[in-house]
């Protein structure tokens, strides 16, 4: 029941008709007017209506967007307006808010009244009037405390009733023809006094007092909040309430004139009205008008305590008014609003509801409904780009502010007919509301820890207006006094002047205090936190930069910008401290700069100091610690960790070719594919050059390889773009080390262990992977190296070199048609090296290239010596993919060819599929460069690597060489059967030879014969036999920039 929810949204459990029927204890508020107007104003009363009706109408659209802008509010439109003045002052929005309030408090007692008059007069004539209104208010009040859906509930009963009996009301004179439509349409203007003045004054007047009913059905507004879908709901209800305003204020006046006559609507409507439902109700005509007046009225008391209360709760939560006043109970009612609301009620009605109150609240009640437009407009001027959910048309916020000027001028020219008196009543309540600001601000202070009285600017400049006003009251009622009475237009002329000043002390004694006392407090309250906040963390960052402490060299830039929309000296003192904040917090910002530049120098070099410049990767430094790490924390029955080293093939032939660029492009490549292949969890590095090594946690040797043979797979399949546009390809060996804790290892013998198998890698050929040996025997090679590498140069040098040839065997008559020249190295001893144990090394060491050109010019000397004895001889010759390119093989190829005594087709050159080509357009430009000079070519291993229809499709093939592994089982193996005869079945559509490797046995060379295999080469057919005699080297110095190449044989 206690509880403030002042942050929390309201239920939203009503709909349109509900905020409709609450919104009529606004719209028939002409019903208690009617009388006091006809008597003042005489008939002209109803123009006067109409006119009041048409402004209030002006002002809807405006009323409604600016509502909608704020959907979460209760209150009204008065209670909007504390959003929307804001950056204005407060104390405007309090003012607003509490004007609406008192507008509304007397018409809870007065409707009261006239409800228990009725029930007096009917059926309790022992009890007194007040004792009956008193407990309509209380029971209204009860009936509230139990929530919105209660009072809705109730509000659509009454309105069911008193809206049908008004129908009937104005329907049924006019159809039984009892309306004397001269009468109702003849309009006289009753003056004070003769004269335009007096005519102005009179119709100001009335136009005044209309202006406390004729814009109430704004109470439509005031459960936005609590309204279901109110995007269409609360329009609906305001205009709604509008039209039932119409039927009030137009309708029932002009008809009850022409069917009554002026008398008796002057008299009491309750008795009057009885005529207008006699023909349809006969004797129950009296119980019609009398429950007719009784329904509007307990409108007229339903509607305060439901609506304005809420606006004192929604101000309250703005910290506008005392903390209690947003106090709601379970059913989310303000319970302490709505009590308040009551006992004021209360003491008005048993005071009789006095007239000076009555006229004091409508001066009230007429700031309240001006301020929203005023407010709208301001809106739509500073802030055009915030949401507005409901739009008002085009023009009609400019009606709105003709209305509230209009509003205006009638309490300037119409408020001295009730008397100065109560013009001194009315700004004594517009004041109340700066009491209770104030006791909100003082209860402000107390939380806040903050002590004393305080006497801001704002409250000394209210009370010094205030008493300036009171001295100019006192003035201006001794000058009218003495004035002579007869001087009726003199004494209204002062009063009307007392009227403006009164009007003018409101804005330089509340408002324009409260907007130059709120500018000042933003100025004070941002210097504060600026001094509290920005330059005190300005100041430590400077001393934590001088200490060198970068991570507490820090602000903290804060702009709390002074919102001033005043065009004068306070609007340039806000505006010069703007700018002042604006410059502290761009040196904090440099500083923060600054200090963001230096951290990142400092980061940068650390990283630098630990990775590698061109891809990210770590370093060879750091790959150690963390080897050296892992390594020591290694437990038997750990986890297995691999370490994973592999170098990229051919990749000295790209920098020397391509250019560095491209080189560098290749590396960063790698480095990417890494990243998205590799776990997250994996550290990767790149040693140098063109290594690269990763630590890998597996379950075991297989788990292992296949990631790292998923790393050379994704390798091989991207390609790096040169800057030609042509493609280069990756490929690279890998050596694999695994680690436990079970053995004890140092990091730097499995460094030598996955060194060790790389080599072992690129010596089987490259592109391929092996794992280390766990007893650590292959460290053993390394140190052979080098004196491979010197038997090279020593084969070079002093021609270690020799050819031996295997022949090639033609299945269509089986005689020997060529033969493949294969390369041997004969060591110091005699024996014969297979050029696999030295072809990897010389292409890691740039010895290749040197090499294939010796075989080249070897070979062109055996062909000719074996065309001297059989003109139709053929020989083939082993080039790897790398020597395609060398501009030196391709000058001596030239020169041997252009000698003109080798014929097209003899000397062939053989190209494995698996050979690693770097860049493809080159090779077969090269390769259609030797065909044209009369070469063929040969596409060796076909079938046993990935590049097999890229290659046929792009190089100059005149022979397809099928790979050994498909022929060797060929004739007991169905699948390789059918792959033979499918490589077979491709190479003849393309028009090309295919030639059979690795022919073992009888058997398979008729399986091949079969197939239709036009030529085959094996042991069967023959082994490869050295030449009869030796080759000498060839004589071309050996280039230190030589690009490598590879050898096969």
């Amino acid at each position: 029941m206690d509880a403030i929810r002042s942050s929390e949204g309201h239920p939203r459990s009503i709909g349109w008709v509900g905020t409709t029927a609450l919104a009529m204890g606004g719209s028939n508020q002409s019903l208690f007017l009617l009388g006091a107007l006809l008597a003042a104003q005489g008939t002209a009363a109803l123009p006067l209506l109409a006119a009041g009706l048409v402004l209030s109408w002006m002002a809807v659209p405006g009323w409604t967007e600016l509502v909608m802008m704020w959907p979460d509010r209760v209150g009204g439109i008065a209670a909007t307006c504390s959003e929307a003045f804001r950056p204005y002052s407060p104390v405007l929005a309090n003012l607003t808010g509490t004007c609406y309030w008192w507008g509304w408090v007397p018409t809870c007692g007065l409707t009261a009244i006239l409800s228990a008059s009725a029930v007096q007069q009917w059926f309790l004539p022992m009890v007194s009037v007040k004792i009956i209104a008193s407990a309509i208010v209380v029971l209204f009040t009860v009936i509230n405390l139990c929530g919105v859906r209660w009072v809705t509930r109730l509000a659509v009963t009454v309105a069911s009733v008193s809206a049908a009996l008004a129908l009937v009301s104005a329907i049924v004179p006019v159809v039984t023809g009892k309306v004397d439509w001269q009468r109702a349409t003849t309009f006289h203007l009753t003056l004070p006094f003769h004269g335009t003045f007096g005519v102005v004054t009179s119709a100001m007047a009335g136009l005044y007092l209309i202006g406390f009913a004729a814009p109430a059905f704004e109470a439509a507004t005031c459960h936005v909040g609590e309204t279901r879908n109110h995007e269409r709901e609360v329009p609906r209800a305001i205009f709604a309430s509008a039209g039932i305003a119409s039927l009030y204020f137009i309708v029932l006046p002009v008809v009850w004139l022409g069917a009554l006559g002026p008398q008796a609507l002057m008299g009491d409507l309750s008795t009057a009205l009885g005529p207008t439902f006699a023909p349809l109700l006969g004797g129950g005509a009296k119980a019609a008008a009398l429950w007719f007046m009784v329904f509007n009225m307990f409108h007229g008391t339903l509607q305060p305590l439901a609506g304005a209360s809420r606006t004192l709760s929604q101000l309250s939560q703005d910290g506008l008014l005392p903390r209690a006043w947003a106090r709601r109970n379970r059913f989310d009612c303000p319970w302490v609003a709505t009590l308040l609301t009551a006992a004021m009620s209360l003491a008005l009605l048993v005071s009789g509801d006095p007239p000076a109150v009555i006229a004091a609240a409508n001066l009230t009640y007429l700031i309240a409904i001006c301020m929203p437009s005023v407010a709208v407009w301001l809106l739509r001027r500073h802030a055009p780009d915030m949401p507005r959910p409901w739009r008002a048309p085009r023009g009609t916020i400019g009606l709105g502010l003709v209305a509230a000027c209009c509003w205006a001028v009638s309490t300037l020219l119409g408020f001295q007919q009730f008397g100065l008196k109560y013009v001194l009543l009315g700004l004594t309540l517009a004041y109340s509301g700066s009491l209770a600001y104030s006791w909100r601000t003082w209860q402000d202070r107390r939380a806040a820890g903050l002590t004393g009285p305080r006497l801001s600017l704002g409250t000394k400049l209210t009370g010094s207006m205030a008493l300036v006003m009171a001295l100019d009251g006192a003035g201006y009622l001794l000058a009218v006094n003495k004035v002579d009475k007869g001087q009726a237009a003199l004494v209204a002329l002062l009063q009307d002047i007392f009227v403006a000043v009164a009007l003018l002390t409101i804005a330089v004694g509340l408002i324009l205090p409260g907007m130059i006392s709120h500018a000042v407090v933003q100025v004070s309250e941002a210097a504060q936190r600026l001094q509290r906040g920005t330059l005190a963390d300005l100041t430590r960052a400077m001393q934590a930069l001088g200490r060198g402490d970068l991570s507490a060299a820090r602000a903290r830039p804060e702009v709390f910008t002074i919102d001033v929309r005043t065009r004068d000296e306070v609007a340039a003192m806000a505006a010069s401290f703007n700018a002042m904040q604006d410059e502290v917090v761009a040196a904090a910002l440099s500083l923060d700069g600054a200090r963001e530049q230096l951290q990142a120098s400092q980061e940068r070099l650390e990283h630098l100091a630990s990775h590698d410049p061109l891809t990210g990767l770590m370093n060879r430094r750091r790959f150690d610690e963390l080897l050296e790490q892992l390594v020591r924390a290694a437990r038997p029955g750990g986890a297995v960790t691999a370490v994973v080293m592999f170098d990229l093939d051919n990749f000295k032939m790209v920098n020397d070719s391509r250019g560095h660029g491209v080189g560098d492009e290749v590396l960063k490549l790698v480095a990417n594919v890494l990243r998205d292949v590799l776990p997250t969890s994996s550290a990767v590095a790149r040693p140098g050059g063109d290594e690269f090594a990763f630590l890998l946690a597996c379950r075991d040797e297989r788990d292992a390889a296949a990631t790292t043979t998923a790393v050379l797979t994704a390798l091989y399949e991207h390609s790096a773009a040169s800057a030609d546009g042509r493609r280069v390809r990756v490929a690279a060996s890998a050596g694999v080390a695994l680690f436990d804790g079970r053995r004890k290892v140092t990091s730097s013998q499995l460094m030598m262990d996955v060194d060790v198998a790389m080599y072992d890698a690129k010596g089987a050929g490259g592109n391929r992977l092996v794992i280390a040996t766990p007893d650590g025997s292959g460290r053993r090679s390394v140190t052979t190296k080098q004196e491979w590498l010197d038997s090279l140069r020593s084969a070079l040098d002093y021609g270690g070199f020799e050819l031996w040839a295997q022949p090639i065997q033609s299945l269509a008559d089986g005689t020997v048609t060529s033969c493949e020249l294969l390369l041997r190295l004969v060591d110091d001893d005699g024996s014969v090296v297979l050029p696999g144990e030295f072809l990897a090394l010389a292409e890691r060491h740039g010895l290749i290239r040197e090499i294939d050109r010796w075989v080249v010019q070897a070979a062109f000397c055996e062909l000719r010596r074996r065309l001297g004895q059989e003109p139709t001889s053929r020989v083939e010759v082993n080039l790897s993919g790398l020597s395609i390119g060398d501009p030196q093989l391709e000058g001596l190829i030239t020169a041997e060819m252009q000698r003109g005594d080798i014929p097209p087709g003899a000397m062939v050159f053989e190209i494995t599929e698996t050979a690693a080509i770097v860049d493809l357009e080159a090779a077969a430009a090269f390769a259609r460069r030797l065909a044209d000079l009369g070469c063929a070519w040969a596409l060796d291993d076909f079938g046993a690597g990935f590049s097999s229809f890229l290659y046929l499709k792009s190089l100059p093939f005149t022979y397809v060489k099928i790979d050994g592994s498909f022929v060797r089982h060929l004739a007991t193996s169905p699948q390789d059967r059918q792959v033979v005869q499918a490589m077979v079945q491709i190479a003849q559509s393309m028009g090309l030879q295919t030639i059979a490797e690795y022919v073992e046995n009888a058997d398979i060379l008729a399986v091949l014969g079969e197939l239709g295999v036009d030529e085959a080469q094996g042991y069967f057919v023959g082994r490869p036999v050295p030449l009869q005699t030796r080759t000498v080297p060839v004589p071309t110095p050996r280039s230190a920039d030589a690009a490598l190449a590879v050898g096969r044989g």
